[in-house]
């Protein structure tokens, strides 16, 4: 797995998994509507709170649909190019007092569907990110709480969630998510 997909997934909450590890995927139409999204509250610089050194650029490429995009500034190997990811938000259908949001992260260069993240959306030049739990997610599949198909895997299963409107508000249960390791991303102001 590359570094830095490696660092967003575990401190950032977002369990992009470039590598066959387990995950938990969800089709781009997961939720019940796009957030749409505005310019000024999005756009920009942006770093992980806990990583001073790493910079992405966001950028509102739909905001009708709720789609960012965001691109690695610097990668780590010169020789490489930057990393594009996109970030869609979606409603979840149950209001909450945080506006808590479904993002589907999803590398640009891939035609799979998304990991889901749960997110608080950006407010003062900070927004937060919790991963999925893929374990819990693979016991509610198992027990019929989520729907959705576990496929067997050499190195664990990997789970597809259903785009079922009886998904998304069983989804804001805190055990499908991981709370104790949130990523916080902060808006990187020029001096």
């Amino acid at each position: 797995m590359k570094p830095i997909i490696a660092r967003l997934t575990t401190s950032l909450a977002l369990c992009l998994l470039l590598s066959a590890c387990p995950e938990t995927t969800v089709c781009d139409s997961f939720g019940t509507a796009p957030v749409r999204l505005k310019e000024v509250d999005w756009a920009g610089n942006w770093r992980p709170a806990d990583e001073v050194k790493e910079l992405f650029t966001l950028r509102v490429k739909d905001a009708a649909q709720g789609v960012l995009e965001l691109r690695e500034t610097a990668p780590k190997d010169p020789k490489k190019k930057p990393e594009i990811f996109s970030l869609t938000l979606r409603q979840i259908g149950t209001k909450t007092d945080e506006k808590l949001h479904l993002a589907i992260l999803k590398d640009t260069g891939k035609t799979d569907d998304g990991t889901p993240h749960l997110i608080r959306p950006s407010k003062d030049g900070v927004f937060i990110l919790w991963a999925i739990d893929q374990e819990a997610v693979t016991a509610a599949i198992k027990s019929g709480e989520l729907q959705g198909r576990i496929i067997p895997d050499k190195d664990g299963p990997h789970n597809s969630l259903t785009a079922d409107p009886k998904n998304y508000p069983q989804l804001l249960s805190p055990k499908f998510w991981k709370w104790t390791e949130p990523m916080v991303m902060m808006r990187v102001t020029q001096s």
